[in-house]
């Protein structure tokens, strides 16, 4: 067992050593055509040459209780699973290590890539997805645009773990107002592209205005009015938010549903954050960061 570790650690080592040579709200006329994304940091992602986090690091299945606390720490990671799983840890996009540093919540998505990307693009495959358990009349579903179901999945340029935020959030309001369980993430994005909503690198905001129509919800654009989302909450209407920079990206929009009014705050369905989403959030800190909103409803 010592041996083994040890030839791990020298083979992650050496593998780093190989990778560092040079290698509120605004009415609806006025929201723009916007591109939302889950990449949410532009921190440093190269590993330092003094990386010591796997040192800390046992070989195993439980790699969600490895730190992630910097970017080494991350690449750390990455090399872990790969030299446990025959992986060579160069076969990870850079860029990953900025996503898992920035979003925990990433981690089996960030891990599986080598492994998973590009082996959901065969047009049948959102047949294949099943998330009829997922559904209740009484709750939005909770689908995350990472999830490994779809999130290999290639959308508006890149796979859905980094650019589905739009057809993620709108698979979950539709799943619930017309208790359709095909309306998958996979399906969703698909039937984005089909009809022209999905843009280089993530959704347009027609998505929510336009598209939702064709599933046969009503859609109705409103501003940042507590009131007249309190109303619609009540009477079992959901609300998609398209949010700016801020608590929800650091990029150019995501997507997320209100859902619920609690006595402490709102219930919110964040494609892009598992974290964000078991938050209650309070009314002006969501209003002032909206860039647009529309009431969807089943007439």
């Amino acid at each position: 067992m010592y041996n083994t570790r040890m030839k791990k650690k020298v083979a992650t080592l050496l593998a780093i050593a190989i990778w560092l040579i040079p290698t509120g709200c605004k009415a609806q006329a006025e929201v723009s055509e916007t591109l939302e994304s889950v990449v949410e940091t532009s921190v440093e992602t190269q590993p330092s040459a003094s990386i010591v986090a796997t040192e800390s690091i046992v070989p195993g299945d439980d790699y969600s209780s490895y730190p992630l606390n910097t970017t080494d720490d991350c690449w750390a990671v990455l090399n872990a699973y790969a030299a446990d799983h025959g992986i060579d840890a160069l076969s990870y996009p850079t860029t990953l290590i900025n996503v898992l540093f920035s979003n925990h919540d990433t981690l089996d998505f960030v891990l599986h890539y080598p492994e998973l990307v590009g082996t959901q693009d065969d047009p049948s495959y959102p047949g294949s997805i099943d998330v009829s358990s997922e559904y209740s009349p009484l709750r939005v579903p909770y689908y995350y645009q990472f999830d490994s179901r779809w999130g290999y999945k290639t959308y508006a340029g890149s796979e859905m773990g980094f650019t589905g935020g739009g057809p993620t959030c709108l698979a979950m309001v539709a799943t619930f107002l017309t208790g359709n369980t095909d309306f998958n993430p996979a399906w969703m994005a698909a039937y984005s592209e089909n009809n022209g909503f999905a843009m280089d690198g993530g959704t347009s905001w027609n998505l929510m205005a336009t598209g939702a129509g064709g599933l046969g919800i009503d859609v109705v654009a409103i501003t940042a009015d507590q009131d007249r989302v309190d109303r619609n909450l009540a009477v079992g209407n959901v609300i998609v938010c398209l949010m700016g920079p801020g608590d929800f990206t650091s990029g150019s929009a995501q997507f997320i549903i209100i859902c619920n009014k609690t006595e402490n705050g709102y219930e919110i369905r964040d494609p892009g954050s598992i974290t964000r989403t078991n938050q209650e959030w309070q009314f002006e800190t969501l209003a002032s960061q909206m860039d647009g909103c529309w009431v969807m409803r089943i007439l």
